[in-house]
């Protein structure tokens, strides 16, 4: 210790009466206690930014899945050949058939609705399950399952049975068949009420006459009929149940033909279906309306597919 000017400079250690080893103890002690102290909310905080960042990634993984499998589409689209202005004349539009059956023997038609995204090929497997995880390709999706828009397999390929039932997934992103379900909405099914089936025995224009809602378990999926009765019966218990109103749907009775086509309700366990009769083919030399026509010999034809008219 030194004395300058009266004052007095300390130029060695201070003694503070306890030992290094103590005063590590103490800090360690003290360190301990902020640690308590903040404990709770930096926990939460970095928990919450743990699951923030999972769920960007997340969203980012499903995002990338869902572009992915638009644009596996829009490269089948391509490879069909098939232009939605050859439609603007008629029913002459084309499809390479043969391009689209090398790449999956499984296709049985092409479908366009206008004024939505739906134009994809419909493909039909052994059974109801299969085409529900897997898309056109064959591949299987990891996050977003598009999986193709597919044909009853109970139904025949050909579309010569009184109902042919057509199914897609109600994607978020809007793709597939979630236009179906949004045509809950009176202006948007006003919007597209009519639709394409493009198929290697013919096409078909179609018009919808009812949309319905319904439980995913309710019996509703029926292809034949034991009478022409009872399939007029079935079609007009839909246009009776029909979520949107439909002013000039032609009488039950006069339907021949329907195309239904199916997607699930995201909020409910229930199943929105658009019901269409056929307006106007090309199938087997057929040309007329409902699914009637005319033969070389003036008789007239159509989908009867066995049922005596009453």
């Amino acid at each position: 210790m030194e004395v300058q000017d009266g004052q007095t400079e300390y130029t060695g250690a201070i003694d503070t009466g306890i030992t290094a080893a103590q005063a590590r103890e103490l800090y360690e002690a003290d360190q301990k206690v902020r640690k308590r102290r903040r404990s709770p909310w930096f926990t939460v905080f970095v928990i919450a930014m743990i699951v923030l960042v999972a769920s960007l990634g997340a969203l980012g993984v499903i995002a990338f899945s869902y572009l992915q499998g638009q644009q596996k589409y829009d490269a089948i689209a391509q490879t069909s050949d098939f232009n939605p202005t050859q439609l603007e004349n008629g029913l002459s539009a084309t499809v390479d058939w043969d391009a689209l059956l090398a790449a999956n023997p499984d296709t049985a038609a092409w479908l366009y609705i206008p004024n939505t995204v739906v134009n994809y090929p419909v493909v039909q497997g052994q059974d109801n399950d299969h085409y529900l995880y897997y898309d056109f390709d064959g591949n299987q999706g990891w996050l977003a399952e598009y999986g193709a828009i597919f044909l009853d397999y109970r139904n025949k390929r050909d579309f010569s049975d009184p109902v042919s039932f057509i199914y897609g997934h109600h994607m978020n992103d809007g793709s597939m068949f979630a236009s179906i379900a949004q045509m809950a909405d009176q202006a948007r099914f006003d919007e597209c009420r009519t639709q394409y089936v493009l198929s290697p025995g013919g096409n078909y224009r179609l018009r919808s006459f009812a949309l319905v809602h319904c439980g995913a378990d309710e019996p509703i999926v029926e292809t034949t009929f034991a009478s022409r009765k009872d399939m007029v019966a079935y079609i007009q218990d839909k246009m009776d149940r029909s979520m949107v109103a439909v002013g000039d749907a032609p009488p039950a009775e006069s339907i021949r033909k329907v195309f239904a086509l199916a997607t699930c309700d995201n909020y409910s366990a229930g199943r929105y279906i658009l019901f269409c009769y056929v307006e106007d083919t090309t199938a087997s030399g057929l040309s007329g309306n409902i699914g009637l026509g005319t033969n070389e010999e003036g008789q007239t034809v159509g989908f009867d597919n066995g049922l005596a008219p009453e």
